[in-house]
């Protein structure tokens, strides 16, 4: 029963801080200037259905629909209404009787807009969601448990605090640092409990992430880019609110997260090794264990940098064809700054993985060597033959 009391407090926490975090940020978050509500409908029937395949991606339809659809949510509720549904390639929002998706309801100056948003994705995405925790827990048993318990405890402080206080003026830097050291830690006292392992792993983790994050700001800004460049980034200079964003930080912030996952990995494989090798030969010295415990090291590497800089090529993949596809010169294509955001992440994430490795193992040398101590002279006094006594017994 011991070990459900701290993931139930952690799951708890992460509650309470989805719970609580729209009403303590509420006093700067920024002022919505829309008057508009999202509520799910259900379509009756399809007055005019002028839709047609698209000549370029025949797999779907575009043109235009007039339908009937029932307002399931808000103020609307239970009413039916006829609504316009101009179909295009981007948005493509083609509907069917029976069909749920989503409208956006705007008030105007001529009357109120019911508009065809967007499919409802949502039964997809929580199904999907089920599926994965079904997984997770089948295979992984409690761990599996710990495992959602330390995603759900990330997401709320990315949403429920990290987000908010970027908002509030806090500086990015060291608001991004003590929230990750704060996931690093309750992750592994989850997944592997107190004890050196988890310790060092988390001394390793954040090492690396601190690492990761420096790189890609310092060479970032020698490059000329900041939080202006990444996706949406100009975008917040306008949202408003009490405080400025600052969005010069926002590329540490972005590259810590990014690279946190595939970090952790890293550093519980490396400490992992080095206990194992410690327990398997408890006499050799901290150099070898360091070369044999590096030796994986370098193993693992390969296959996690490849991981981190696959990730961002895939985020700028249609780019890159674009790219191809205008044909356009190699000193036009390295200076796009999506491109140059992409690589600067992916190769800044490599170096933080890379220097993971040593950090752990010194961490290793530090804490676990007093154990290997202990151990080479338990086994000393085992080997040693008994001591010699003079004189003559029960003189």
């Amino acid at each position: 029963m011991k070990r459900i009391y701290f993931p139930f407090f952690i799951f708890c926490l992460a509650t309470a801080l989805f719970l609580f975090s729209p009403e303590w940020s509420s006093q700067f978050r920024p002022a919505n200037s829309l008057s508009q509500q999202f509520v799910t409908a259900t379509v009756e029937s399809i007055e005019v259905d002028e839709t047609h395949p698209d000549p370029m991606v025949p797999s779907i339809r575009t043109g235009r629909q007039r339908l009937t659809a029932t307002i399931n949510s808000g103020e609307f509720a239970g009413q039916q209404k006829q609504i316009e549904n101009n179909i295009s390639r981007l948005h493509n929002v083609a509907v069917a009787p029976s069909d749920s998706f989503i409208v956006m309801i705007r008030e105007q100056a001529n009357g109120t807009l019911f508009w065809p948003f967007n499919h409802n994705r949502l039964p997809a995405i929580v199904t999907m969601l089920g599926f994965l925790i079904s997984l997770v827990v089948a295979f992984g048993g409690w761990q599996g448990v710990n495992s959602m318990v330390s995603l759900y405890f990330t997401a709320s402080l990315i949403i429920g605090v990290l987000i908010p206080g970027i908002f509030a003026g806090w500086h990015p830097v060291p608001l991004t640092i003590g929230l990750v050291g704060l996931k690093i830690a309750v992750s592994f006292l989850l997944i592997a409990g107190w004890s050196r392992k988890s310790l060092i792993a988390m001394l390793g983790t954040i090492s690396g992430v601190i690492a990761a994050g420096l790189c890609a700001q310092l060479f970032g800004e020698m490059a000329h880019l900041n939080g202006l460049y990444l996706d949406k980034g100009e975008d917040l200079l306008y949202l408003g609110g009490q405080y400025q964003v600052n969005v010069r930080w926002l590329l540490f912030v972005a590259i810590v997260i990014s690279a946190l996952g595939a970090v952790m990995d890293v550093a519980i494989s490396m400490v992992s090794s080095y206990q194992e090798l410690l327990e398997a030969n408890p006499h050799l010295s901290a150099k070898q264990y360091s070369i044999a415990t590096m030796r994986i090291g370098r193993d693992i590497l390969g296959t996690m940098t490849n991981t981190l800089i696959l990730a961002f090529v895939g985020s700028s993949l249609t780019t890159m064809m674009m790219i191809w596809g205008f044909q356009m010169p190699f000193l036009q294509f390295i200076n796009i700054p999506a491109i140059s955001l992409s690589i600067i992440h992916g190769l800044a994430g490599s170096i933080g993985l890379t220097l993971t490795i040593p950090a752990t193992v010194a961490c290793c040398n530090l804490l676990l060597q007093p154990h290997t101590t202990t151990i080479k002279a338990s086994r000393r006094n085992e080997d040693s033959p008994p001591p010699v006594t003079s004189g003559h017994s029960g003189a």
